[in-house]
């Protein structure tokens, strides 16, 4: 069964507005009618993420949030497998503990397909040879000189996964910060 797109949400930031240095940019799909293991229908979000890790280098992400099992599973964007997956332990509102890792389902490959199908809006290659966002995408998401984002973008999404990545800049709910 075909799966449907129901959002398509984008978010980015640069370390200054001469956006030399990406820190972040993820793509989000929510997907409706994945069937879990049981089964059943459910709603899914897949997401690419781009950014820097330091050192000059760039990493990249594939994520699926399996909304069944409140796991976030893990990838490098080539795909073709799951590398790990992160729950929350008990307690915490951060997915830093490690969890059993389903395997690649033709599902999996599905959402790949459609995150990469959106690639080119949202995405580009640049001098460097290192990804980058498509300067349209940008302007038309444009929130300040460094940051752009979808009106409906769930900041709950970046903090969930930024402390799955090795991203130099991390992403955290500020309503926990203080405690």
């Amino acid at each position: 069964m075909p799966l449907r797109i129901s959002e398509t949400e984008f978010f980015c930031e640069f370390s200054d507005e001469s956006k030399s240095k990406l820190l972040v940019a993820v793509l989000y799909v929510v997907l409706d009618g994945f069937i879990n293991e049981d089964g059943e229908k459910t709603q899914e979000v897949a997401a690419l993420a781009y950014g820097y890790s330091g050192g000059g280098m760039q990493s990249d992400y594939l994520f699926r949030r399996d909304g069944n099992n409140s796991l976030w599973l893990y990838s490098d964007s080539s795909g073709g497998e799951w590398k790990g997956a992160k729950t929350t332990p008990k307690g915490s509102h951060l997915y830093t503990e490690e969890a059993a890792c389903p395997e690649w389902s033709d599902q999996d490959a599905q959402c790949q397909n459609i995150l990469e199908g959106f690639w080119d809006d949202y995405f580009c290659i640049g001098d460097d040879g290192e990804v980058g966002v498509h300067p349209g995408s940008f302007e038309e998401n444009k929130q300040s000189e460094t940051i752009a984002h979808s009106e409906g973008f769930d900041m709950d999404h970046l903090w969930d996964i930024s402390p799955i990545t090795n991203l130099t800049t991390q992403y955290r709910d500020p309503y926990y910060e203080n405690q």
